[in-house]
């Protein structure tokens, strides 16, 4: 199966050059797709620079059309079987690409594989495994409440990086978008990413719509890289608006019957307030 790294950029930082760099020399790379969604000098010159090997293609001049809507673009302009969206912050291993699809080729199609991500001092990134995202688990993640998870494992939040990494893929509830590999066919059968979620959740949109279709979520152990995080120019409250506005969304899109709608439109009036 041929082979696409796809890239976002908006603002990232020196993480960048580093992130370019580690694919250039990544085992089992076919074709990258950049998309340039806005940068400074450097950056501008880190994706130029890559774009003069003949397996990249370097998309720009649309300005920021948000991180969905640029992997969506990538995706349609891939010619690769399988696609791996990776972010720009994002440091990969050597052999993470190969990893990931022989994963991917081990699972029955259609599905979703995460991959594993570490912080910078060697530990399971928070939101590489996770438990399906529902109104509760995110109500007790954003008041603290699973602080007090050894009382109940109803005080548990979604994020399940904390568990033992597994020696073989297992199935999660979702994946992080910062690290995901699909094939192209089911990306495509799956309508890509949501576009109306401008940046942040529009993974865990895509994991709900692949486990409610039936498709098993895959998280593939490894570690398969750094997320060093943080280092990107963009506006801090800018990231957090659209982050309240995605939850919100996401929310409110899988809430089932009247009173978790309610619930549902409640929790993301309370999110968007407070991210003003």
């Amino acid at each position: 199966m041929s082979l696409c790294a796809i890239i976002v950029s908006y603002r990232t930082g020196p993480s960048l050059a580093a992130c370019i760099e580690a694919l250039k020399g990544a085992a089992g790379l076919d074709e990258a797709v950049l998309v340039d969604n806005g940068n400074g000098d450097a950056e501008t010159a880190a994706l130029d620079a890559f774009a003069a090997d003949p397996r990249v293609r370097l998309l720009r001049g649309l300005g920021n059309i948000g991180f969905a809507a640029a992997c969506n673009l990538a995706a349609r302009a891939a010619a690769s079987d399988v696609l791996v969206f990776v972010n720009p912050d994002a440091i990969l291993d050597a052999g993470a690409l190969q990893s990931l699809a022989r994963a991917l080729e081990d699972a029955p199609p259609p599905a979703i594989v995460g991959g594993d991500l570490r912080d910078p001092g060697g530990n399971p990134e928070r939101g590489s495994r996770r438990e399906r995202v529902t109104l509760w688990r995110a109500f007790v993640y954003a008041t603290g409440l699973a602080r007090l998870e050894r009382l109940s494992p109803l005080l548990r939040d979604f994020n399940r990086h904390r568990d033992p990494v597994p020696a073989a893929p297992v199935r999660v509830g979702a994946v992080s978008g910062a690290l995901l590999a699909m094939r192209r066919a089911d990306f495509d059968a799956l309508g890509g990413f949501d576009e109306g979620y401008f940046v942040h959740v529009e993974d865990l949109d895509l994991c709900r719509r692949a486990e409610q279709a039936g498709w098993p979520v895959l998280f593939a152990p490894g570690p398969h890289g750094v997320h060093v995080r943080s280092t990107s120019a963009a506006d801090a409250s800018f990231i957090a608006r659209h982050k309240a506005r995605g939850m919100a969304r996401y929310l409110n899109k899988f809430a089932r019957g009247p009173i978790d709608r309610a619930l549902a439109g409640l929790a993301g009036a309370v999110l968007m307030f407070f991210s003003r």
